[in-house]
Formats: structure tokens, sequence, C-alpha cells
């Protein structure tokens, strides 16, 4: 009889650990379900100034299972580092130049506010956190992060070692490879050669002494441009009347893409990929066939690029050799941020190493081109006429100078070829595997994209009403990867004057405005980061595609721009990455201009200044494999 009763005693001591364990698992442990949907909860406008100078996040994550059941995990905003930290070995944002010496500000060492593109790449048992800064000379950094018991931390940092290629600049947004490597755009915004060449009637004499010089506009970034290259090379012999070449510096060197990948002893490999063009590239998205592969162009009047390689790219390769394409649309309709079939125009076929060797042997823009200003009535004399990064040029083509054409100057040559190149701040990239879409974000539709901007378009093929709010253009792809056709899928509502919010906001705070940065991070969402003064606060929000719904996920601290999102998971912990770039710099404009929050930039504080990266905590890591 004792026996019979421990017996029993036990059976329902074992079913009483069994119900123990099947709550406390949520019957994963023995099933294993699917991630059919997720959804952020929304993140609130800032009622006050205390909010608008905080970084604020979705509360919860809820996670849909094809079980019908659904899990709720609760989130938090962690930063990893802040620039200026000390990271093992190394300071993180810290400038330097080609010898790895710290540039100073006067007196003090150079810190980057502007942490930009990220990357997380795994190889073999290590983690590696590739960063770029968006400055001139441009950096990028390399850290060691682990996951130890649940926590996300940064080991170690140290400069990508980018002397070999002469350095970069303005590194801006990126994306990774499926093969473990970091393409990132060298966004050389006022490189242009036009200035740089004695023999162009654009030409800039620059004082070369680090303090620029007294001129306008582009031109005086121009010369910004190349002192800031030049404190970093150390070249003292860069000639203003050999269209600035010297020793080691040369303005046809930047505005392309670079390819970065983490080895697992801590060293990198690294190339400039010149066969991708030069222009104005925020960043390069690789298609699934590794051989696709799409570049923006940031600024007005700008284009839209595909390169494709000779084979199939499967693991780093510093000599691409393929052939370069520029996009020709044709309008279909004007409604709502418009649409557009699309075909391609192939502007040439190059090795990397060829373009690289035609640098080195410090061509000009007139070893290429005749070039000419339109005379007063807006004709060209001789030579084409072009709109090309805001300017009006006369071209004509020198006898057997395709090649260099269609990779140095691949603007001016596609347009000359018929390319549309009316494009206005062209910025991310994200490719949708779901759906077989690339998502284009155009941070305006203005200028170059508006009908005849200004009577001074040659070919005028956007013609488009302003919306200085923006998009996001949706370019579906062929069984090729290649583009057929573009639409908006999302676009920014600008407030009139005497609407609700017009006394703080340009752009209505419901949507987005002056969308950048994008990622598709899967289950049919989209994420739209901001990088505008329209809004009071720049957000991130979580767009549906599928049920066409906008959640606002992240709202910054005043003046910061979002960038640097990017996801991972690492050792079942779920990883989304995301940047407060140069806080309290940007002073966010109602719509009749005025600055009611310019009190919270003026009295900013050196903390909240400080530039940081940080990530989502809490989230399953499920939701990213």
């Amino acid at each position: 009889m004792k026996s019979t009763t421990r017996f029993i005693f036990l059976i329902l001591g074992l079913l009483f650990f069994l119900f123990f364990i099947l709550n406390r698992f949520d019957s994963t442990f023995f099933t294993q379900k699917n991630v059919i949907g997720i959804s952020f909860s929304s993140v609130p406008l800032s009622k006050n100034d205390v909010e608008k100078q905080k970084m604020r996040i979705s509360e919860t994550l809820v996670v849909k299972y094809d079980d019908n059941t659904s899990r709720a995990y609760p989130l938090k905003y962690k930063v990893l580092a802040k620039m200026g930290d000390i990271i093992g070995s190394g300071k993180i944002g810290l400038m330097t130049d080609i010898h790895n010496k710290p540039i100073l500000k006067g007196k003090e060492e150079d810190i980057s506010d502007m942490p930009d593109g990220n990357s997380l790449i795994t190889v073999g048992n290590k983690h590696y956190l590739i960063t770029h800064m968006e400055e001139r000379p441009g950096m990028l950094y390399q850290t060691e992060v682990t996951v130890e018991e649940d926590v996300f931390k940064a080991v170690d940092t140290k400069p990508v070692d980018l002397s070999a290629m002469g350095g970069t600049i303005i590194n801006c947004a990126s994306s990774k490879t499926m093969y473990g490597s970091h393409l990132g755009g060298e966004e050389d915004y006022s490189l242009n050669s036009i200035f740089a060449d004695t023999n162009s009637p654009f030409y800039v004499d620059c004082a070369l002494d680090g303090t620029v010089n007294d001129v306008e506009g582009k031109a005086d970034y121009f010369c910004a441009y190349v002192d800031g290259m030049q404190s970093y090379l150390g070249d003292v012999n860069i000639d203003k009347n050999n269209g600035y070449n010297g020793d080691s510096f040369s303005p046809y060197n930047y505005g392309y893409i670079v390819e970065v990948q983490p080895q697992e002893d801590g060293s990198t490999k690294s190339s400039k990929h010149y066969v991708t063009g030069k222009y104005t590239p925020e960043l390069a998205t690789m298609m699934p066939d590794g051989k696709t592969v799409y570049m923006s162009d940031d600024g007005t009047a700008k284009g839209l690029w595909k390169f494709v390689s000779d084979a199939e790219i499967t693991d780093f390769k510093a000599d691409w050799e393929g052939t370069l394409y520029a996009a020709k649309v044709v309008q279909t309709s004007a409604q709502n941020g418009g649409a557009f079939d699309v075909s391609w125009i192939e502007l040439g076929h190059a090795k990397d190493s060829e373009i690289e060797a035609m640098i080195k042997s410090k061509m000009k823009i007139t070893d290429i081109f005749d070039i000419l200003k339109p005379d007063e009535n807006g004709t060209c004399v001789t030579g084409t006429k072009v709109y090309e990064d805001s300017t009006l040029e006369c071209l004509t083509l020198k006898v057997g100078q395709e090649k260099a054409a269609a990779f140095l100057e691949t603007r001016k040559y596609a347009a000359l070829k018929g390319a549309t190149i009316e494009f206005r701040k062209e910025e991310g990239l994200s490719y949708d595997a779901d759906k077989n879409v690339l998502y284009i974000s155009m941070s305006e539709i203005k200028k170059s994209m508006e009908d005849n901007y200004k009577g001074q378009e040659p070919i005028n093929d956007i013609r488009l009403e302003s919306n200085v709010c923006g998009a996001v253009y949706e370019l579906a792809l062929d069984s090729s990867y290649s583009g057929i056709s573009m639409k908006t899928v999302v676009v920014g509502q600008p407030l009139d004057i005497n609407d609700t919010y017009a006394n703080e906001w340009t752009c209505h705070p419901a949507g987005i405005s002056n969308p950048d940065n994008i990622t598709y991070i899967g289950h049919s969402t989209l994420l739209i980061s901001e990088d505008t003064v329209k809004h009071v606060n720049n957000m991130t929000w979580a767009y549906n595609t599928q049920s066409k719904k906008l959640t606002r996920i992240a709202s910054l601290p005043i003046g910061a721009e979002v960038t640097g999102v990017d996801i991972k998971a690492i050792n079942e912990k779920g990883i989304l990455l995301i940047n407060i770039q140069h806080p309290f710099r940007d002073n966010p404009k109602a719509i009749d201009g005025s600055v009611d929050n310019a009190r919270l930039i003026e009295s900013a504080t050196e903390e909240q200044l400080n530039a940081s990266i940080g990530y989502f905590d809490g989230l399953p890591s499920e939701i990213f494999k």
C-alpha cells in the first residue's frame, strides 16, 4: 500500500514537472514554430522638451507564429559605443591620417560625430562591426563585438587600413554581401572634375592651405574636400594647375564603392570597385545572383546605376570585371510621386585594375571631353548640352575616350548617351527577396525631378510635382534581377501653413520625411529612416509591405540623423543596430521656415552632442534567421 502511494506521488510529481516545463517554454521546447509576422508598438510624438531630447524606441515587438500563437517581447534602447570611447586598444571615431596618426582640430583630437553605415559580420568564431565615418577624409572602423550571457558589447576597435587605396571620403550608407563583406559608398558630393581643370570654364582656384577659400556653393566644398584629403595623405605637391593631381592625390580616385571584408584574425581585405562608376554613391547592394549590383547617386540631377559582373562573385575579389549601365525611365504616371518604365543603357565594360591605372596616370577632364558653358541663350555653340550635378555643360567626347568617360565621368557620359540624369537625393537601397523588388528612397521629389526644372533640362524624362518630404520607390525586377518598372510605395505629406503641426513641422508627423537609410528585415517589414529638418525629431518607421501600415519605431534626439541600421542574430540574440548621428546639430524647421526648437540646439551640452552606435535590445534572434 505504501509503495502504491509512493508510485502515485511520483507520477503526480512527474506530471507537475512536465506541466511546468510546458508552460515555462511556451511549448517551443517540443515543437518548432515559424514566424509569420512581426509588429512593433508605436512610439508617440514628443510632447515636451524632455522627450524631444531623448532617444525613444518601441516598447514591445509582437511576433506571430504559424500555430496561431503570438508573443510580446519588451524592448529597450542600449548604447554599444559613443564616439571617442576607448574600446580595447583603440578609440572609436578618432580621425587619423594615412600613417594612423590623429588628425587635429586646433589642438584637440578630431572625434567624428558622423557614424553612418554599419555591417555586423561573422567570420569563424569572431564577430566584427564595420562602421563608416561620413567625413572628409573618410574613415571606417572595425570593432570586435561579443554576446556573452545575452549582453552585446564591444571589446576592441581600430581603423580599417585603407592607405593602399589612397584613403576614402564621405563614407555614407552600406550593405552586406552574401559572402560576408561590407559594401559602402564614397558620397563625394563635390569632387566634380569640372572644378579641377584649368582648361574647364568651371575651374576653381583653391587656396590649398587648409582655409578652403572664399568661393560659393559646390566650388567651396570642392576646395574643402581637397583640403580634407590633403590632411589625410600629407601630399604637399597637389598641383592646382594640373588637375589638382599630386604625388598621391587625384580627384578621380574618389566617388566609388568600397568593399571591406573582416578576417577571423582581425585583419581586413579591402578594395575600391572603380567599375561601379564615379558619381556620388550613397551605397551599393548586391542581388542574390552574385552578379548584379545596384548603386544610388545622392544630390541633384543624378542617375541610377547597375553593374553586372561577368562571373558570379562568391567571395572577396579585389578586381571586379563587368559591364556598367545607367537607367533610362519613361514616365507612365505623375500621380502620387510617379511611376515609370525602366530600361538600361550600356556604358562600358572594364576591370577595376584598368580604371585604377587610368587614375594613376593623373588624367583630367579635358583629356576625356572638350567642355564649355552654354552661351547666354542657353545654347551650346559646340558639343552636346547635358545637365548633371546641378550644372549645365556642353560636352564633346574625345576620340578613343569612351572607357575613361564611362568609368571616370560616369554621369556626364550617361547623359550624353541619353540616360535619365534627373533623380534628386537618391539615397537608400534595400532588396526584398519576398517580392523580388529593390526599394529606393528618394529623399525629396524636387528640382531635377520636377517638370523641366528652371527650363534647363535637355531630356526632361521626369516631370513630377514638388514634394519636399520625399518618397520610397519600388523597383520591380525580372528573373535576371534587372529593373523593369518603378513606382512609389510610401510618400511623405507636406503640411499647409494652417494645418495642425505646421507651427513646428514641415512634413506631417504621421508619415515619412526625407527618407534616407532603408532596410528590409523580412516578414513584410521595411525599415525607413529619416535625414530631415522637416520633422522635429528624425524617426525610423516600420512599413508593412502587405498591409501598407506605417509604424513609428524610433524617435531620435533633436538634430540627429538616423544612420547605420543593420540586423543580425548572434548567439541566439537578435540585434538591430541604429546610430544617433550628429545629435543637436540640425535645426528642425516649421512650414514657414521658423525654428521654434532652436533653444534646444543652442543649449546642447557636450554629452548631448556626442554621437553613438546603439541597438534595440530584447529582439528574438528567430526574426533575423
